[in-house]
């Protein structure tokens, strides 16, 4: 019974990315009329508040209350697109994420991976872009979008990565995809040079924001185009792209590409509390086998790569990894089978 429902658990992946591909071809079809239906009405109510200007001096002043209202985008205030209801939900995820991680509850998590994916994802088109918010939390500091950029900030300040291992839908969906036994043995030196291709990505959007004042690499994000339900033919080929290599890497674009993930990665090196072992650990190695993103070394863990995705503390036989405050000198582990002797 254990290997049948191992081989059904090993298909689900191969069998969502066989949706996935079936909805990229439903939504390329469907979503060009979409937009040129949409671009078609914009056109003519432009055209209309034209003539309205060009009538009186009335329509005049109409006209140009209109122009200001489209400059604004089309939420009014401090928040805008739904900026408030992201918010609300980021922190919904946000306090289930720490509910899991402080008393432990990792056998809860891929449901509430699949809950961001669902609601975080495909309801609210991706809440927050990893390309995007390091740009726009220059570009649009004056708005919303600024809390959106900092809760996650907050948050991995207090726990760790704990947006990235838990909230994000980007990295959700690339982990729900990821068969473990057809991933590749990657050299630890590679790993660290492409770790750091995110880092350089980070800079170079922050310069190119605070110098031309504009956004570049807009919708390119992986996913983007799925949770949107239709895009360019760029972003669904980067979007399938990226889901044929999550069968086989564990979270591609989140470990070498994404810069939010660099972000949080520098905070989280001074997070308040972080996951180390207690003086019952014994270095048998479990935990070193069982992390999926190779940051965990017989109970050591590298904070900045960690996503507290909990494989570590649930193979610890000992259990010996728990949240401690950074304050407190580290334990270290007694050698394998001292304890024994």
């Amino acid at each position: 019974m254990r290997n049948a429902s191992g081989d059904s658990r090993r298909r689900l992946p191969v069998l969502a990315l066989t949706a996935l591909l079936a909805l990229f071809f439903v939504s390329g079809v469907g979503a060009p009329a979409l937009a040129e239906g949409e671009r078609l009405g914009q056109g003519q109510g432009q055209g209309q508040g034209l003539g309205l200007g060009r009538g009186s001096g009335q329509g005049e002043h109409a006209g140009a209350l209109q122009g200001e209202e489209r400059g604004q985008g089309s939420g009014r205030g401090y928040f805008g697109r739904d900026q408030l209801l992201k918010l609300c939900v980021m922190a919904g995820l946000a306090g289930l994420a720490l509910g899991v991680v402080v008393v432990q509850g990792f056998r809860y998590r891929t449901w509430l991976l699949l809950l961001s994916v669902g609601v975080a994802g495909f309801y609210l088109t991706g809440l927050l872009c990893p390309l995007c918010s390091v740009q726009n939390v220059f570009l649009k500091w004056n708005t919303a979008y600024l809390l959106l950029v900092l809760l996650p900030v907050v948050l991995t300040l207090l726990v760790g990565r704990v947006y990235c291992g838990y909230v994000c839908p980007y990295g959700a969906l690339q982990e729900l995809f990821h068969i473990r036994a057809w991933a590749p043995k990657i050299p630890a030196r590679w790993r660290r040079v492409l770790g750091l291709v995110k880092y350089a990505v980070l800079v170079y959007l922050v310069i190119h924001a605070l110098v031309t004042w504009t956004e570049v690499f807009k919708d390119m994000t992986p996913f983007r185009a799925l949770f949107a339900l239709g895009g360019t033919p760029l972003t669904i080929g980067l979007a399938a792209g990226f889901a044929v290599l999550s069968l086989v890497l564990w979270r591609p674009f989140c470990e070498v590409l994404c810069p939010l993930g660099a972000l949080l990665s520098l905070v989280s090196r001074v997070s308040v509390f972080r996951l180390e072992v207690d003086a019952s650990c014994v270095s048998c190695g479990a935990c070193t086998s069982k992390c999926p993103a190779t940051t965990c070394e017989s109970g050591a863990i590298q904070a900045a790569d960690c996503y507290l995705c909990g494989e570590c503390v649930r193979t610890c036989g000992p259990k010996s990894l728990r949240l401690r405050p950074r304050w407190r000198k580290p334990t270290p582990c007694s050698p394998s089978g001292a304890r024994d002797a």
